[in-house]
């Protein structure tokens, strides 16, 4: 199907009230799909990183029913099959996250559809198939969790906090990753009333938005697990930042969603990243460190995590 015309991607942002159609309409097919299709076949990206028949299925059905031939109007990033169209304004989908979850029958998984126009996301539609909610904002217009209103929560203390954690690292991206979520998890363990791994970036994220998490610290920043999620926790009126507590985008290090009332507790915790990758370098140059080139190899551009800045659509 063709990309609806009133979502032009010229100077000014694409309108809302067509895009979140469009994204529901998209969103309802994929789950009617995974509920009814469980994954039967698997295949590896690299260590420890699978990808299964679902992804793919529910990736090409949400590009053919978001995208024109050509996407010169809004562009589209998958996870599994890549970008194509507009660099400035695209869709971006993460088909199923938590697919080792999924693949073991454990409902923590998540479909996550974004809209991101000049870095920033502006919409976002997150489906928990298995536990049965959809979640939904646009920008300036609120969040929402089965068309009912959602808040962040107004925790404001630490020790009293339930906090969403990052995965630690596969394949290629261990060594330094491992290092910096082991000293995190202490960090938090000490000072959090619970610290929690789910295997899901998108579901922390939306937790965060309706206040079922505190808040949540997430090592990278791969468009497609977090732009739906930043948006939708953003508009339920959590802080979304980046690790040095400057606003989130599309080109962040981390993405750490927090109520506001914990960010002066939480945000010093995240000082150990600097001079690594997950700090944002602008931040690293002004202090003299050469972060975009760390001994161990291990630059932003070395694996799987690296934030997405402009991803290369062609």
């Amino acid at each position: 199907m063709s990309q609806p015309s009133s979502l032009s991607a010229g100077p000014q942002r694409p309108d809302r009230t067509s895009a979140l159609a469009a994204a529901h309409a998209a969103m309802d097919l994929a789950v009617e799909y995974v509920l009814r299709h469980p994954p039967r076949q698997i295949r590896y990206k690299g260590d420890r990183d699978p990808v299964s028949d679902v992804d793919d299925t529910v990736e090409q059905l949400i590009r053919q029913r978001l995208t024109s031939g050509d996407a010169t109007e809004v562009g589209f990033l998958g996870e599994e099959t890549g970008a194509i169209g507009n660099r400035d304004t695209y869709w971006v989908l993460d088909p199923i996250d938590g697919t080792i979850n999924h693949q073991h029958g454990n409902p923590l998984c998540a479909i996550a559809l974004g809209l991101v126009h000049h870095e920033q996301p502006v919409l976002g539609v997150t489906a928990l198939p298995f536990l049965g909610h959809r979640y939904s904002a646009t920008e300036g217009q609120g969040a929402f969790r089965d068309d009912e209103p959602i808040t962040a929560s107004s925790a404001d203390r630490l020790d009293k906090a339930l906090i969403g954690f990052s995965d630690y690292g596969s394949g290629n991206d261990t060594g330094l990753r491992d290092v910096l979520c082991a000293s995190l998890d202490h960090a938090i363990t000490a000072r959090a009333q619970g610290l929690r791994r789910f295997g899901s970036s998108v579901l922390d994220l939306v937790w965060v938005a309706d206040g079922t998490l505190d808040a949540c610290v997430l090592l990278g920043n791969r468009t497609w697990d977090t732009a739906a999620g930043a948006v939708i926790a953003c508009e339920a009126g959590a802080l979304v930042l980046d690790s040095d507590t400057s606003p989130h985008s599309a080109g962040s290090r981390c993405t750490i969603a927090t109520s506001p009332g914990l960010r002066d507790d939480l945000m010093p915790l995240l000082q150990l990243l600097w001079v690594t990758r997950f700090w944002p370098s602008r931040d690293q140059t002004s202090r003299g460190s050469v972060a975009d080139a760390p001994p161990d190899g291990s630059g932003p551009t070395s694996s799987g995590d690296t934030p997405n800045s402009s991803p290369a659509i062609t």
